[in-house]
């Protein structure tokens, strides 16, 4: 029997790590175009710490490169704009990989962005990063992608430097979950400096034994994928969000996590979990071999149990307060990794069934039918219009 070869990631990109560069593209392509034509942004800067591949044997690209190209796409779509001009940083420790991406970046830049090669440890690279930043003014926008080779280099510390120093810094943080999951509620003993770096990695984020990923309680990767999620918000300090990806057919993941001191930022990237999983937002499950009779029936099913498990999370918001105005809708919606046009559809069959009143702010009569006016420009204005409360 022939044994079978493994495929080699540096050369081929395997499901997981395309749903990773989907995720990273699809923020771009959304995000950059709004900070791009925003007046009071003066540039956006994207760091690669370990940007990898440029182009793998089968012709996919890597994030160096599809970061290039939602460059130029928020470019070419808005021909005639005055667009914020865009620095692209790309590093990597392997000299040939450097070498490969700006060989092919070159010959692409046609100004379109600006472009900064380093060859040079992520620690000392993130050094860098963190010194320019805190040069910045608060009118420029950061963007640091962390990949899963770097962990070792990262830490609590400087995460919340970087995040902290101008609050206009974003990181994008990829982590082997099953990895971590494997080793907590034990003491590792491994010779792998890899493994005991990412150990003192989540450490320091959860320094008391008597957390549950410590006690065996967890029962599934995706419980410490929230439980770091939650970690990265530093307190309620900043906004995080987390994308599992399955990393196998088994029950092992990896995660993106996304860290952001906007609210904002929090609904753009909700914008790309839920139209790349419509079922749940919640991240990238490997395609199944046969596509099953029921599929579509099941996935309705799920999608139908996300919607009523807003509406519980709703009602008890509204039972709870007594009265909820629309930006306080807003952020629970958000914080509770939902977009605004979920809860609208959810509220409006409440409103319906006449299980909810919704008054208007200013006249104090009846609201105007599913009108409920959950966005950004409402939210950082202040500007109340509705309250809703529950029916008597």
């Amino acid at each position: 029997m022939t044994k079978k070869q493994k495929t080699d990631a540096k050369k081929v990109m395997l499901p997981h790590s395309k749903a990773k560069l989907d995720y990273y593209q699809s923020y771009l392509r959304i995000y950059l175009p709004i900070l791009r034509l925003a007046t009071f942004t003066q540039s956006v800067n994207i760091f690669d710490v370990f940007c990898g591949t440029g182009i793998y044997d089968d012709g996919t690209k890597g994030s160096p490169v599809l970061a290039f190209e939602a460059i130029k796409e928020s470019t070419e779509n808005h021909i005639g704009k005055d667009l914020t001009p865009v620095n692209l940083f790309i590093n990597d420790i392997e000299t040939d990989k450097i070498e490969g991406i700006k060989k092919y970046l070159n010959k692409k830049n046609d100004k379109i962005c600006n472009i900064f090669y380093e060859n040079i440890d992520a620690n000392d690279f993130l050094e860098e990063v963190e010194k320019l930043i805190i040069r910045q003014g608060t009118d420029q926008r950061n963007l640091i992608l962390i990949d899963p080779y770097g962990y070792k280099n990262i830490n609590k510390k400087n995460i919340e430097k970087l995040l902290s120093s101008k609050r206009n810094t974003e990181i994008i943080l990829f982590l082997p979950v099953s990895q971590i999951y494997r080793f907590t509620g034990k003491v590792i003993n491994e010779a792998d400096t890899n493994v005991k770096a990412l150990e003192v990695f989540i450490e320091s984020f959860f320094p008391k034994r008597s957390h549950p990923i410590y006690n065996k309680s967890m029962t599934h990767e995706k419980e410490l994928i929230e439980y770091i999620r939650e970690a990265l918000t530093f307190q309620d300090n900043f906004f995080a969000t987390s994308y599992f990806i399955q990393r196998d057919k088994r029950e092992h993941y990896y995660a993106l996590f996304s860290i952001m001191p906007n609210i904002y930022a929090l609904e753009k990237n909700l914008e790309v979990k839920w139209k790349l999983n419509e079922e749940s937002g919640e991240g990238f499950e490997q395609p199944k071999a046969i596509v099953g009779l029921f599929d579509d029936q099941f996935k309705q099913e799920a999608i139908q149990e996300q919607y009523n498990k807003l509406k519980d999370l709703l009602l008890e918001l509204i039972q709870t307060k007594r009265n909820v105005n629309n930006n306080q809708l807003y952020e629970f919606t958000l914080r509770n990794m939902f977009l605004p046009k979920h809860s609208n559809i959810v509220l409006k069959q409440l409103q319906n069934d006449g299980v909810i009143e919704v008054v208007d702010a200013n006249t104090k009569g009846k609201a105007k039918c599913g009108a409920f006016y959950q966005n950004y420009t409402n939210y950082k204005s202040d500007n109340i219009k509705i309250i809703i409360s529950k029916t008597k």
